[in-house]
């Protein structure tokens, strides 16, 4: 409009240098409100990650999704990246996927919420920031929590909405609780996967610097007073982003089949009793589940896992599964996805860019989905005569949570 009436006044130039000025600013709102691509495929370079046995590039596998989705944990990575590596995706999916070297062991997992530290499955817990700068010379700040293959961390008290990461904040040390959960680390090693759960809580006390541990709570057993109902052994647990749920499934339940569950947990930082309220019975075994962050949108109670080569999105609300969209060929997840605070699910696959298996050979690398703009998704609200709560996530959904993400640990954007 104001172009517009520029163009009329005819003399007016000042007013019209003015109207084509603002041109950049109003394409650029009008590209940021424009939805995410509903597919992404973000090849690796063998070059980079090194090939596997058939020549591919090395995938790796039990891969954690930082908040903002910049960033993949992942273990297994092959002779040339060590045991764990940290793979950096670009933003808005256009350019190369980046990997830097870590000193930690195969399974290692950071602390959901923040990432404020990555965790060896020794209970030595480091700085993010100082892994992505120092690599494998980065130093532990400590040890503390539940150790071990299979151990999951989550820091509590957070802010989980979009938009929410916690201010940065230097100097007097503020105290941040982490609650982990695993086995016990007696466990039959001929069972390893299965058994009774333990959750810690730490204390810690970080000023930017350095970050002592001023208190812990257990390790505990819990869920005891569930083991008529569910039995006193669960597998392929993982605890929610704020430390407040977890999921697991009960392998000798007293009635019906061994099925996904969802559990609450005490929120207090230093409750020694967890009831383990039974929250959802997803009624199928599926992989790991993995929680979505809550506290904003229609994804606060969306969980995500991978099963037979598929990623499916669970609305816990709707008590709906959703299969995402595949897009291209012979796609085939390779490890459990990780949801980001907007909503986008992200996860490790193979897939061919067309059927001609001569022509298009098998790649590996990374996929990025947005649930909102998925078939099952559209087809669902559509047979109710509703609208969807949501249409897509938008670029600008993404580049903020980029944004906060960097901030919080000091890195360029």
């Amino acid at each position: 409009m104001l172009l517009t009436f520029a163009l009329r006044c005819g003399p007016a130039r000042p007013l019209l240098t003015f109207a084509w000025a603002l041109l950049p600013m109003i394409a650029s709102a009008q590209s940021a409100d424009a939805c995410i691509p509903p597919l992404t495929y973000l090849p690796l370079n063998p070059a980079v990650v090194g090939a596997d046995d058939n020549g591919m590039a090395a995938l790796g596998s039990y891969e954690r999704v930082s908040p903002d989705g910049r960033f993949i944990l992942r273990s297994y990575s092959g002779a040339k990246l060590g045991k764990v590596s940290l793979m950096e995706l670009p933003a808005m999916g256009e350019g190369a996927v980046k990997a830097y070297r870590t000193p930690f062991s195969n399974e290692a997992f950071p602390v959901q919420g923040t990432w404020r530290y990555l965790v060896d499955v020794t209970g030595e817990h480091y700085r993010f920031a100082d892994v992505l700068n120092k690599q494998t010379e980065a130093r532990p700040l400590f040890r503390a929590g539940m150790t071990g293959f299979y151990a999951a961390a989550s820091e509590m008290g957070i802010p989980t909405g979009r938009g929410a990461m916690p201010p940065v904040t230097q100097g007097a040390p503020g105290s941040i609780y982490i609650r982990s959960l695993s086995w016990p680390q007696n466990a039959d090693a001929d069972n390893q996967g299965t058994g009774p759960l333990q959750i810690a809580t730490t204390e810690v006390k970080d000023d930017g610097r350095t970050a002592p541990v001023v208190g812990v709570t257990g390790p505990q057993f819990i869920c005891q007073g569930r083991q008529a109902v569910d039995g006193g052994v669960y597998a392929l647990p993982m605890i929610s982003v704020d430390g407040t749920e977890f999921s697991a499934v009960p392998q000798m339940p007293s009635a019906g089949q061994p099925s996904m569950r969802v559990y609450g947990l005490s929120t207090g930082t230093a409750s020694k009793q967890h009831p383990c309220d039974l929250r959802v019975d997803m009624g199928l075994s599926p992989s790991k589940v993995i929680f979505g962050f809550p506290g904003h949108g229609a994804e606060q109670t969306w969980l995500t896992y991978s099963d037979l080569g598929y990623v499916y999105v669970f609305d816990r609300v709707q008590r709906q599964t959703f299969r995402l969209d595949h897009g291209r060929y012979r796609v085939l997840a390779s490890a459990f996805p990780g949801m980001t605070r907007d909503g986008r699910v992200i996860y490790g696959a193979t897939w061919r860019d067309c059927p001609d298996t001569a022509q298009c050979p098998e790649r590996s690398g990374y996929v990025v989905v947005d649930p909102y703009q998925s078939q099952a998704y559209r087809a669902y609200w559509s047979s109710r005569q509703q609208p969807p709560p949501k249409a897509c996530i938008t670029q600008r959904d993404v580049e903020s949570e980029r944004a906060d993400f960097a901030r919080f640990h000091g890195l360029n954007p």
